[in-house]
C-alpha cells in the first residue's frame, strides 16, 4: 500500500477509525472544531460492509454505500481526505495488529500530524474492532515522536447505560472527574447532526441517536496523552 500526501501548511490532525460512521457517531463535533486550524485526515481501517442497509438499493454493495456515505460526511466536517486501509469489518484481531500498525504508520510518516484523534482503549461501545484500532493507535503514538496529543474519545456513564440493550457488552462509560479536556462543540452541534445523517444506509442507528442527543450537553469529553 502506497499512499502520497501532498506537502500541507497548517498543522494536521489523524483521526483514526474502524468503520464508516465511527466518526458521525463519535467525535464529529470536534474533528469540525479542528478542521478550522488543522489539515484533517480520517484513516477508516474497512469500508463497514458488516453493517445493515436500510437503503434497499441492489445496484451498489453495502461496502460501497457507506465508503460514499464516510466521504460525505467527512466533507461536511472539513476532513481533506479519507483514506481506507481495506480490512473486512468485523475481522480486525491480535494477528493483524502489527501489519495494521505498519499500514498507519506508512501513510502518518508522511503526514507527520501533532495530533491522534480516536477511540479509548476500550473502543467506546466494547465493538472489537474499535478496541483494536484504539489499541494500535496507542501504540504508534508511543512509537512516534511527531504525534505531541493523543485524544482519546469517551463518553460519560449516563450516555453508556444507554446503550446497555443495543450491544453485548459495553464497557462503563467514564465520570467527569477522570475525563481529561472537555470540547465545547455548540457551534458545530447541527454539524454533528449532518455528518450523522449522511450516513443513511444506517439510519436505524441514526434514528435512535437523535432521539437522545439533544438531552446532553453540546460538548465532547476525551482522555489526553501527551509527549
Amino acid at each position: 500500500m502506497h499512499v502520497i500526501i501532498t506537502f500541507m501548511k497548517r498543522p494536521a490532525l489523524v483521526a483514526i477509525f474502524a468503520h464508516p460512521d465511527d466518526e458521525a457517531f463519535g467525535p464529529a463535533g470536534t474533528i469540525k472544531k479542528y478542521s478550522e486550524t488543522h489539515d484533517i485526515y480520517l484513516i477508516c481501517a474497512t469500508r463497514g460492509e458488516a453493517g445493515e442497509n436500510h437503503l434497499g438499493k441492489k445496484k451498489k454493495s453495502i461496502a460501497e454505500i457507506r465508503e460514499e456515505e464516510l466521504k460525505t460526511s467527512a466533507k461536511i466536517l472539513g476532513v481533506k481526505r479519507v483514506i481506507f486501509l481495506d480490512y473486512i469489518d468485523g475481522c480486525l484481531c491480535n494477528n493483524q495488529y502489527h501489519e495494521i500498525a505498519n499500514k498507519i504508520r506508512s501513510i502518518t510518516d508522511q503526514i507527520k500530524p501533532e495530533i491522534f484523534l480516536t477511540f479509548e482503549i476500550r473502543g467506546v461501545s466494547g465493538h472489537l474492532d474499535h478496541v483494536a484500532i484504539a489499541m494500535i493507535t496507542n501504540y504508534i503514538f508511543y512509537k512516534v515522536q511527531y504525534v505531541k496529543k493523543l485524544m482519546s474519545y469517551v463518553i460519560l456513564r449516563e450516555t453508556s447505560d444507554m446503550l446497555r440493550d443495543y450491544f453485548i457488552h459495553v464497557p462503563h462509560g467514564f465520570r467527569i472527574e477522570r475525563v481529561d479536556e472537555t470540547v465545547d462543540i455548540s457551534k458545530h452541534w447541527n454539524t454533528k447532526k449532518r455528518a450523522l445523517l449522511a450516513h443513511q444506509s444506517q439510519k436505524t442507528d441514526v434514528s435512535r441517536t437523535f432521539k437522545t442527543m439533544d438531552k446532553f450537553p453540546k460538548v465532547e469529553y476525551f482522555l489526553i496523552h501527551k509527549k
